[in-house]
């Protein structure tokens, strides 16, 4: 499963995403809709973004399934988030920077359009916007019902598009 920018923790999300009235409201519809799909086997990729504070990061080690973190702008930013690089250790089984895999890149922000090279990037760090390109799958939490996507339901998506290879 995938999910990017979950922003977890992030006590001004609600001005971004404004059908929650709490970060508090916000977190846990993610953690109950992570629930609904993610079984303790799973392995789920998030791309990006995770938690805000060292509390919210440590509410994902609760989290089902192996969980592997390809890095987005704000986790790299642990100090400021009152985390070290060892807590990001200790919540997931994997950290990543930019993944190929399968049939496509992993990365949270979408990488460059000549860089493809056949493959389709699902990526994060754009939120509401989409790239008007196929080839791209924005999975941010807007884009997804705030609930982890499946590699089923990405590949059907691809599938639906009229994508020509390079």
């Amino acid at each position: 499963l995938f999910m990017s920018d979950p922003h977890l923790g992030h006590e001004n999300i609600c001005n971004f995403r404004t059908q929650f009235n709490s970060s508090k409201e916000h977190d846990e519809c993610l953690r109950d809709n992570y629930h609904s799909v993610v079984r303790p086997k799973d392995t789920v990729w998030f791309n990006g973004d995770v938690a805000f504070t060292k509390e919210a990061l440590y509410r994902i080690k609760e989290l089902k399934g192996t969980k592997i973190l390809i890095l987005g702008n704000h986790d790299t930013e642990w100090k400021k988030r009152g985390y070290t690089l060892k807590d990001l250790m200790e919540t997931f089984n994997d950290i990543q920077g930019f993944v190929k895999w399968h049939e496509f890149w992993l990365s949270h922000c979408p990488i460059a359009e000549v860089e493809l090279r056949g493959k389709i990037n699902i990526h994060g760090h754009i939120h509401s916007h989409i790239i008007d390109d196929p080839r791209y799958v924005n999975i941010c939490m807007e884009h997804i019902n705030y609930t982890p996507i499946t590699l089923e339901e990405i590949r059907a998506i691809v599938a639906s598009r009229n994508i020509t290879n390079d």
